[in-house]
């Protein structure tokens, strides 16, 4: 009996202190994880998924007061907006202090540097506000960002006699300026409006280059040359 009462002492210990040891880097090991994006208690019934990406992901994070984590397993909410962690790929936790930016590594392929980059701190605009997260395509004096947001909504597909509830997601673009943060429209024209005062040298640029005004890439390669000329 004493050998089994030790036993549960020295567990419970061992437990406490690593989740001390843990939260005082500034990440809550919370034992229930219901509140931090769990599907099936959080979105029960919608179809379709909360998550930028369904599988976890290796990444890094970055809090409001500059701690810096590495080699995280991560998930990022965009229902409520929010990014979750795991130590074992089961159980999602929830950061302890404000997130100010992180970076995803999508896949199995651990050679990319960078990532996929979000980053709150932005103007309100459009509903969003400086807690919002957006992606980051572009940086420098002008950044191209993507914010992408996802909402459950009741639809009743054609012949179906009931509404389902569906999680979709809504794609907006915006540029940080001078004069504040712009929404712009994904195309030729809605760039180059943003970017007028240097707009023959993008337009010359983007035909050289056979760059689209339609794909992230090509496009965070335009803001990025018209940063170079400034």
């Amino acid at each position: 009996m004493k050998n089994l009462m030790k036993l549960t002492f020295l567990s419970l210990y061992a437990f406490f202190s690593f989740n001390a040891k843990v939260n005082g880097q500034g990440v809550n090991l919370s034992v229930d994880p219901i509140g931090v994006g769990v599907v099936g208690k959080m979105y029960n019934g919608a179809t379709g998924s909360p998550y930028l990406s369904e599988d976890w992901s290796q990444g890094s994070v970055k809090l409001q007061d500059g701690t810096l984590y590495q080699g995280l397993n991560l998930k990022y909410d965009l229902i409520k907006d929010e990014l979750i962690f795991s130590l074992d790929k089961n159980h999602a936790k929830a950061f302890m202090y404000p997130v100010k930016e992180f970076t995803i590594i999508e896949g199995n392929d651990k050679a990319v540097a960078h990532g996929r980059i979000f980053r709150n701190g932005f103007p309100a605009v459009d509903g969003n506000n400086e807690k919002s997260y957006y992606e980051v395509l572009a940086d420098g004096k002008y950044q191209l960002l993507k914010r992408t947001s996802k909402d459950i909504v009741e639809e009743r597909a054609p012949g179906a006699t009931f509404a389902t509830k569906q999680i979709k997601p809504t794609v907006r673009y915006y540029m940080t300026t001078p004069t504040g943060l712009v929404k712009v429209r994904k195309d030729k024209k809605g760039i180059l409006a943003v970017l007028k005062d240097k707009s023959t040298e993008i337009a010359k640029f983007a035909e050289n280059n056979n760059l689209s005004f339609k794909e992230d890439e090509d496009l965070a390669k335009l803001v990025t040359y018209y940063n170079s000329l400034n």
